[in-house]
């Protein structure tokens, strides 16, 4: 049986109080007691119950993450970046996989909510006023990253447009006079149109300001159709793929080796994101650096604020900056 305060008060001849103080680092108390009963507690091999604590304090120390899906290095990446935060200042994280599903990631939300998890962060797939109405009735601190609902939650996040308007104007710079951009909902190929999809559309749009920007006619194709993607090689205009995630510029790149069509000398590529999975990539692919480490760091953070009741603050655009590769 687990050793308890009661016990603890009797080996010290003390009050439970006394107890209760010295193992709360409570004023009221000794620093003589205090010491004798901390080495008590220790030698009898006290453990704190976690659901007094949680009870007495209000705190589980434990944040929420819903994401949609882990196929994309990503994401995995950015809650990798979260729970070493969460771990780094006592917190543990409950994850919960809505499969890009608006409905279960709700049902995930109400989960999280109803163990009473401090604070949630939300990669969210979800939106609209309906959403927003039942995230805002759980009364609880929310972050989200990625996607954004609305102004009513604090949103983490790089400049998604103003990157692509660059990238445009980056790769237009270096002869390419026809810029595809796959505007391709999914990893797969495939979307929900229901789904939140405010940073890829951020990124759409930001590609066709820099087309304007650069004079140029913009070439958008919202399916990934192999057959298209193998003719452009082979058009007369000197031809770039620009992708909205590295994932996808990985699944083109292949399917352009595996006809033999050279890279860049052919065509070229670049991708967003730049996982980790690059770096094994043949060419290397050019890409954006969109800092998870920082983007998770304050995500974190954020949420830390606002479960103390702290955070006034507004929405957060992160740095970012272009890795070069040889796809260009």
């Amino acid at each position: 049986m687990p050793v308890t305060i009661r016990e603890i008060a009797s080996y010290c001849n003390v009050s439970e109080g006394t107890v209760d103080r010295a193992l709360n680092n409570r004023t009221g108390i000794s620093s003589k007691t205090k010491e004798r009963i901390l080495a008590a507690a220790k030698e009898l091999d006290y453990k704190p119950n976690l659901l007094a604590q949680c009870l007495a304090t209000g705190n589980t120390k434990t944040i929420g993450v819903v994401c949609g899906g882990l196929s994309n290095r990503f994401f995995t990446s950015l809650i990798e970046v979260i729970e070493r935060n969460a771990g780094q200042n006592g917190y543990f994280i409950s994850l919960v996989l809505s499969h890009n599903s608006p409905s279960k990631e709700l049902e995930g939300i109400h989960y999280l909510a109803r163990r009473q998890t401090d604070g949630i962060i939300i990669f969210p797939v979800g939106y609209g006023a309906a959403y927003e109405h039942e995230l805002e009735q759980l009364n609880i601190p929310i972050v989200t990253l990625y996607n954004r609902i609305s102004k009513s939650f604090t949103h983490v996040d790089i400049n998604c447009r103003e990157i692509m308007r660059k990238a445009v104007q980056r790769i237009a710079a270096r002869g390419y006079n026809n810029i595809v951009y796959m505007d391709v909902k999914g990893c797969n190929g495939s979307g929900n149109k229901n789904m939140n999809f405010f940073s890829l559309d951020e990124r759409c749009a930001g590609y066709k300001e820099g087309m304007a920007l650069e004079g140029l006619k913009c070439n958008i194709m919202d399916t990934y159709d192999e057959n298209l993607l193998l003719s452009l090689p082979y058009a007369f205009l000197r031809t770039a793929v620009l992708c909205p995630y590295d994932v996808l510029a990985i699944k083109i790149a292949s399917l352009y080796r595996k006809h033999g069509i050279q890279i860049p000398s052919q065509i070229g590529i670049m991708g967003f994101d730049n996982i980790d999975m690059l770096e094994n990539i043949t060419p290397l692919i050019n890409s954006v650096d969109c800092n998870t480490e920082k983007l998770g760091e304050t995500a974190f953070n954020i949420l830390l604020e606002k479960i103390a009741g702290r955070y006034k603050g507004k929405d957060v655009t992160i740095g970012y900056k272009f890795t070069e590769g040889e796809s260009l």
